[in-house]
């Protein structure tokens, strides 16, 4: 018939519409409409570039044995593959020692990007000296410590860089659990609204406890957990965790899951706040 398999011109879009309005996050479709009207080139955010700094004098690199009291450097390897899942470019600075000789050039270093990631030296010990190190060096703290578990040494800051935006500096705590969960609720959000995102999160969603469940806390706990969608809705389980260095758990994990303060004997059918990590 006339018309048939006819697509009108104009049908698809007009002369004048907007096509892509500024804050599209660009997917493959999206490169395909830029190309259907000629656009080859598009002015978008950068990739913040995210220095991350480990530190402690009982650290070694992955390729080392550790002996006596030495530990295998995890969160390198952890924030690398977190900032480059969180769209990000990753440098990663290496391990500086608990000492102000160590850490003040690094850290220097480390103030150039746009964001700079450290992980440990920020607790209440003798050797956390980070916290003092980041004030001497410019960096202006806008809040330290945080009601949370894991994670409560957490600081933030920021530093003036001459000519630029502020970098965007985060102390997180030295545990690996404690390093992701911060990064989750605290740097990824940054990191979207450095890449324009409107709203950058973090975003919660409500599931269904599948199983009862019980435990003891003294502050809001992020508890590693296994999230499912179903047909009646999401569930959630806890699994099992013994604290802030159990990483290994984390790989049974797809989620956090939030639980308030107190002595509680959770029941199947709770309802609970959850935080997908994937």
């Amino acid at each position: 018939k006339p018309g048939q398999n006819i697509l009108p011109q104009g049908a698809e879009m007009k002369c004048g519409d907007t096509v892509l309005p500024a804050g599209t996050v660009l997917r493959p479709q999206e490169f395909g409409v830029l190309t259907t009207v000629g656009r080859t080139t598009v002015l978008v955010h950068p990739a913040p570039r995210v220095a991350i700094l480990s530190t402690g004098d009982e650290l070694v690199e992955p390729e080392e044995k550790p002996i006596g009291g030495q530990i295998r450097n995890s969160n390198g390897a952890l924030l690398v593959a977190l900032v480059s899942r969180a769209g990000g470019t990753p440098r990663y600075l290496g391990i500086a020692r608990d000492d102000p000789a160590s850490l003040r050039p690094m850290i220097c270093d480390g103030l150039k990007a746009h964001v700079l990631l450290l992980s440990g030296g920020v607790s209440a010990g003798k050797l956390d000296l980070v916290p003092g190190v980041l004030h001497k060096a410019g960096v202006i703290a806008h809040f330290h410590k945080v009601e949370m578990k894991p994670g409560k040494p957490l600081l933030f800051g920021t530093y003036p860089r001459p000519g630029g935006a502020p970098t965007l500096v985060f102390g997180l705590p030295g545990n690996p659990v404690s390093v992701l969960v911060c990064f989750e609720l605290f740097v990824r959000p940054a990191l979207q609204r450095l890449r324009g995102h409107a709203d950058p999160g973090p975003h919660f969603l409500l599931a269904v406890l599948s199983d009862d469940f019980a435990y003891r806390t003294d502050r809001p706990t992020y508890h590693p957990a296994h999230l499912e969608a179903t047909a009646g809705g999401w569930r959630v389980r806890p699994v099992p965790w013994i604290g802030s260095a159990d990483l290994r758990a984390l790989t049974q994990a797809n989620a956090l899951m939030l639980l308030p303060p107190g002595d509680h004997r959770y029941r199947a059918g709770q309802v609970f706040e959850a935080l997908s990590l994937e």
